[in-house]
């Protein structure tokens, strides 16, 4: 019925001719900056779900240095798709001199064009502050009139320039935007707020002229939290020290929420929206991000399943050793289980799983909060009993554990 109901909406938009229909194949960031051959292997799977790809190419660094990824041309071979480099900038830091950047740029679009795979765009990634948008907006003024005309410049806009009038200076100097709307306000509210997305993505497009798209979460991130509960960093696709930090939370974006958040603008798409870009492509491995299985679903309106399976291993003794395995396609909440039937004498907990007894039922339980990546399994606890005992996940929304 869900698959029914986003057909629905979707040929409504094609029907009438809304800025969905302009562009129905979305975009993905390709942010990793390491090119393994699962990168690789996950940019040819790709080929059919993804119509342009936005590629991280650098990053500037401290004292005009640039930190280029590992970005290749040759992984390209034989792919249609347009291509859009994105440069990466401090946020701390003053915004970009052109200067310095546009002899950059035409040395990577050269490169790349002497290759065969030429970028259609540049994307510049700047988490400008509010009081810098105007040197912002007269710096990429500078950048666009230094780009070849048959690049475009896109660059990505934040909700808090919302109320600034300084936005309209930026978005005039621009070919296209793009919205991040994935961002932690509020711990408890996760990754993505899909009613607040949603009002953003509608205020937005009341203050552009150009085109835009919509930068959505397909990943989860480790919070880094202080004494008091307050966000110190964010740990995404790469590693942080977490020695110096008070306590870690585990938040993903849900797939429901942004199913969801995509139909209602399906349904009364806003003006100048063009569609969306993914962060970020899905490589085998990725212990955050969502599996393309699982972004092939959402895409088609689908919402994944959570699907855990248990395993007993027997061991000397009538020992028990219980693990749990994610066999769904993004990162989940553990369940509970339920043992029942074995006649267990003794039991524990590995990590931070508890166990309750109540009668012959053994409730296994994790702390809140964790996640179990796609694919990965969890060490559980243990039992002594006099027979295998009966294995069952407590049913949890959106799961179909076995």
């Amino acid at each position: 019925m869900r698959r029914l109901a986003w057909l629905a909406a979707l040929f409504a938009a094609l029907v009438a001719g809304t800025a969905w229909a302009a562009d129905p194949a979305p975009a993905v960031y390709v942010w990793q900056r390491q090119w393994t051959p699962a990168l690789r292997a996950a940019l040819a799977d790709s080929r059919d779900l993804f119509g342009e790809v936005r590629v991280l190419v650098a990053q500037a660094g401290r004292g005009g240095r640039w930190l280029e990824t590992q970005a290749d041309p040759s992984a390209f071979s034989g792919d249609r798709r347009e291509r859009i480099a994105v440069i990466r900038y401090d946020g701390t830091g003053a915004p970009p001199e052109a200067a310095a950047l546009g002899p950059y740029l035409d040395r990577l679009l050269a490169r790349w064009r002497a290759e065969g795979m030429p970028f259609a765009g540049v994307e510049i990634d700047y988490d400008c502050a509010t009081a810098q948008l105007s040197a912002y907006a007269a710096r990429l003024r500078e950048l666009r009139e230094a780009l070849p005309a048959p690049v475009r410049l896109s660059a990505t806009a934040l909700p808090a320039w919302l109320d600034a009038s300084e936005l309209d200076a930026v978005l005039d100097a621009l070919d296209e935007a793009v919205l991040q709307v994935h961002a932690v306000q509020q711990p408890e509210r996760g990754l993505f707020d899909a009613a607040t997305a949603e009002r953003w993505a509608r205020a937005f497009a009341v203050r552009t002229r150009k085109p835009f798209r919509i930068a959505l979460p397909a990943y989860g991130a480790r919070l880094h939290l202080d004494g008091d509960g307050a966000v110190l960093a964010v740990e995404s696709e790469m590693r942080l020290d977490s020695a110096d930090r008070a306590g870690t939370r585990e938040v993903v974006a849900e797939p429901d929420a942004v199913v969801g958040f995509l139909a209602r603008l399906a349904r009364e798409a806003p003006a100048h929206w063009r569609g969306v870009v993914w962060f970020r492509l899905p490589v085998a491995g990725d212990r955050r991000a969502w599996t393309l299985a699982a972004l092939r679903e959402v895409t088609a309106g689908e919402v994944p399943q959570r699907r855990f399976e248990t395993t007993l291993r027997a061991q000397p003794g009538g020992v028990f050793d219980v693990a749990i395995r994610n066999r769904g396609g993004i990162a989940a909440p553990a369940p509970a289980l339920h043992l029942t039937g074995g006649l267990c004498a003794a039991y524990d907990g590995v990590g931070d799983w508890r166990v309750r007894r109540r009668g012959d039922v053994l409730r296994f339980e994790s702390a809140p909060g964790r996640l179990i990546a796609p694919g990965s399994e969890r060490a559980v606890g243990w039992l002594r009993c006099a027979q295998a005992p009966h294995a069952m996940i407590e049913p949890t929304q959106g799961s179909d554990g076995k």
